[in-house]
């Protein structure tokens, strides 16, 4: 399979289980990080921020946060339930993507697993900021996690997914 060179994970010199996945010059996605060792590596690459999508509110994030700013990288979280049915609003992902785009370095951005909050916000991102067709952008949704959207949708988590990329396709594509 050939995939678009802006488009392929990359590995941080053997630190298992991490391979953000590069979007553009100034945006790499993946799953959550709380690791120095990753966060660490992060830095080395040029990641000056990381956008962290979970509803923190019951945990807060302690060990990432606090593991970023040891090694300066900004961290911001930007709530978005995991159990919510509908996307958040477009201030939402202006605000997201107005961080990302007045960053001077590249952005790490994910959710738990980086599949479906992050695919949302990232798919939104490169339909508003890159140059990618809606082809292109939604593949990339799909290599990355979001496979529900071609499912039947017979179960609730599904319906709830395919309910989410519909909102996203009516709101922005």
């Amino acid at each position: 399979m050939n995939t678009p060179l802006s488009y392929q994970p990359i590995s941080f010199n053997g630190i298992e289980r991490f391979k953000p996945t590069v979007v553009d010059n100034k945006l790499m996605r993946g799953c959550s990080v709380t690791s120095p060792l990753k966060i660490r590596q992060m830095k080395k690459e040029g990641i000056t921020q990381v956008i962290d999508l979970r509803n923190s509110a019951h945990i807060e994030s302690p060990l990432e946060k606090m593991f970023c700013k040891m090694f300066g990288i900004k961290y911001v979280n930007h709530r978005f339930s995991h159990r919510q049915n509908n996307i958040p609003d477009d201030k939402f992902f202006k605000e997201i993507n107005e961080s990302i785009l007045s960053n001077e370095g590249k952005t790490y951005m994910h959710c738990q697993y980086g599949h479906h909050r992050t695919g949302l916000a990232v798919a939104i991102y490169e339909k508003l900021h890159t140059k990618k067709d809606n082809s292109e952008i939604i593949k990339n949704m799909i290599d990355n996690g979001y496979t529900e959207i071609m499912s039947k949708g017979e179960t609730k988590k599904e319906k709830k997914y395919i309910n989410q990329y519909n909102q996203m396709m009516d709101m922005y594509f």
